[in-house]
């Protein structure tokens, strides 16, 4: 049985439509991971994700190797609200904290640093057998290097890479590998099987990623999700109000603000999208008579409110976050089957 090099999955030469299709069995890419990887084209790329329950079971069968479970910055502000670590209480966990280079440019390093510190040393109270790493692969020599060094100090030959869809896994294993042999794309749900790679005195297994139900990524086709995804260094969108407005994110989201004092929103989202603010008793006539003109229609959206008094940072993953300050009612339109994570963050 022939595996694809890049995303794992059995090949075959008989269903030029299906998952692992090759025209010649020597090949070792199928062709939705060549033309991936070659050409960036998407045409036979679906978001059908590997079910959790079937990741779950090639986790099993590690059970007693070392994890690195991989995490996007922005979901480690929610990690204890969420049932990521719960998934993961029985093994050996190295938690690896990824993309913190999309935080915005005013937010230094050493701030960075002591918010993920504080808040893993407080998860880790209540899972004792997860270790954190907070790395950035800004700089890739030095990120390997200190990678290797961890792997050594925790006398780990065998690694299992895991994590959400689109957390990095397969990027990670790139640039530990100095490789672009693995298929890795901007979208969830690349890898499909898992993958053993062999390396010097290592085996790198990379594993699926787990679906996230919280997520709005989890709902959007690939044209939707491209043009929410945050890669790159977020750039703040922040308003000041005295008056109720409410601000737009496509048909995505919605956020009324009513004030009892001068207040302030700021949004962290795609640089590429722009909030559309409007005054809060013309809202409900923007929405209607301009939804069909949003890029992105997502439905139904349910109502979530707030009473705030001070800061208060919201993280809608799949989207971004978006922080309030000041003494204010808020009402959040957002996707009914996603969760609104409140954290203690403030950037």
């Amino acid at each position: 049985m022939k595996k694809c090099k890049g995303c794992g999955i059995e090949l075959q030469h008989k269903e030029r439509e299906g998952v692992g299709y090759v025209a010649d069995m020597n090949q070792d890419y199928c062709q939705r991971c060549f033309r991936l990887l070659h050409y960036g084209d998407t045409t036979h790329f679906k978001t059908n994700y590997v079910t959790n329950e079937k990741i779950i079971r090639i986790f099993q069968k590690y059970s007693n190797e070392l994890f690195v479970l991989i995490i996007d910055v922005l979901d480690v502000f929610c990690l204890k609200d969420d049932d990521l670590l719960e998934m993961f209480k029985d093994y050996n966990v190295l938690l690896l904290i990824n993309k913190t280079d999309i935080l915005p440019e005013n937010v230094s390093d050493v701030k960075i640093n002591k918010i993920l510190t504080r808040i893993l040393f407080d998860l880790n109270k209540k899972y004792p057998n997860i270790k954190a790493a907070v790395m950035t692969n800004k700089y890739e020599r030095a990120f390997n290097d200190q990678f290797y060094l961890i792997l050594s100090e925790m006398k780990a030959k065998r690694v299992v890479f895991c994590g959400w869809a689109n957390a990095g896994k397969s990027s990670l294993i790139n640039k530990l590998l100095h490789s672009d042999s693995l298929t890795a794309s901007m979208y969830p749900g690349t890898t499909l099987e898992e993958i053993q790679i062999d390396y010097k005195d290592y085996q790198f297994i990379d594993t699926p990623g787990l679906v996230d139900v919280n997520n709005y990524a989890t709902y959007l086709n690939l044209e939707k999700y491209r043009l929410s995804k945050i890669d790159r260094t977020i750039k703040p969108q922040v308003f000041q109000l005295n008056d109720p407005q409410s601000y737009f994110y496509d048909g995505l989201l919605r956020v009324d603000v009513i004030p009892e004092e001068k207040s302030s929103i700021t949004f962290y989202i795609n640089n590429q999208n722009k909030i559309h603010r409007t005054r809060y008793d013309h809202a409900d006539d923007y929405y209607q008579q301009h939804y069909c003109e949003f890029v992105l229609r997502i439905k139904p959206l349910g109502i979530s409110e707030y009473d705030i008094d001070g800061k208060q940072m919201f993280i809608i993953k799949g989207l971004g976050m978006f922080k309030v300050n000041g003494k204010c009612r808020i009402r959040v339109h957002s996707l009914n089957k996603v969760r609104i994570f409140e954290s203690e963050v403030d950037i």
